[in-house]
């Protein structure tokens, strides 16, 4: 009679064939942690998000035949006992992929507060639309830099498609952290940072990005910086929460 008891409330909480304690989940688990801030926090405010276009082949031709050269020096340079020259070389070559990771834009949104959002590298840099002093179409350019735009943060996946976003806010150097709003901008004595500029190539055109923004820019110069009616078309939503207080038998995979 117990037996059979025990066996319905095991049956009960789905667990069958074993008598297992409810799981408990720690609220300061790294890994828990980790997890949720893997998602971006956003409360609804993108109303469009444009992520970089893939490389195109000459874009990759170009980086293939710049990292042969590295190799082949290397090869070159092994054999005549020049050590000094492959860590230099090795060095160099790991500046080069840095440099890509702080300037690659991986996506530029349009906000419901008036501005651009841009996710450089591993930073976010929102700009309001007063601040953006132009936009202009690019083609034809070199993929990595823009010698008429230099110093510029960006790099134009699509050689022959890109945009220029010219703004008034100082550019942040690489070894710093953004400014918090408010604060004084970073100088040194009359040497000021110079403006941000951003070039990068959106996927589906430069010319289809560069009008969508430049209808929310007049929709929010009719409408006031809230957007008016403009609802977001889908920003990414933190997941809910978990209460480790609640206890259940449902298996926790963090």
């Amino acid at each position: 009679m117990y037996e059979s008891s025990d066996a319905q409330h095991m049956a009960d909480n789905g667990q069958v064939g074993l008598n297992l304690p409810p799981p408990v989940v720690d609220p300061d688990d790294p890994l828990l942690i980790a997890q949720t801030l893997t998602y971006v926090t956003d409360d609804g405010s993108v109303l469009l998000s444009f992520t970089s276009a893939p490389f195109s082949f000459a874009f990759k031709l170009r980086f293939f035949l710049f990292e042969a050269i590295f190799v082949a020096i290397l090869i070159a340079a092994v054999p005549v006992g020049a050590h000094g020259t492959v860590v230099s070389i090795s060095i160099g070559n790991l500046f080069v992929v840095a440099w890509f990771w702080y300037n690659s834009v991986r996506c530029v949104d349009i906000t419901s507060d008036g501005g651009l959002r841009f996710w450089i590298g591993n930073i976010e840099i929102d700009v309001p639309y007063d601040k953006i002093v132009g936009i202009h179409r690019l083609s034809g350019n070199c993929g990595i830099c823009s010698a008429a735009l230099l110093p510029h943060r960006g790099l134009l996946t699509n050689p022959t498609d890109g945009v220029a976003i010219l703004t008034s806010v100082p550019s942040t150097p690489f070894w710093a952290w953004p400014r918090s709003a408010g604060r004084p901008e970073r100088s040194l004595g009359p040497l000021r940072c110079p403006r941000l500029k951003i070039v990068f190539s959106p996927a589906g055109g430069g010319l289809n990005f560069i009008r969508e923004v430049e209808n929310e820019m007049r929709h929010t110069d009719e409408n006031g910086a809230s957007g008016g009616n403009r609802v977001a078309k889908g920003g990414k939503i933190q997941p809910p929460s978990f209460d480790p207080a609640a206890k259940g038998g449902d298996f926790f995979d963090v």
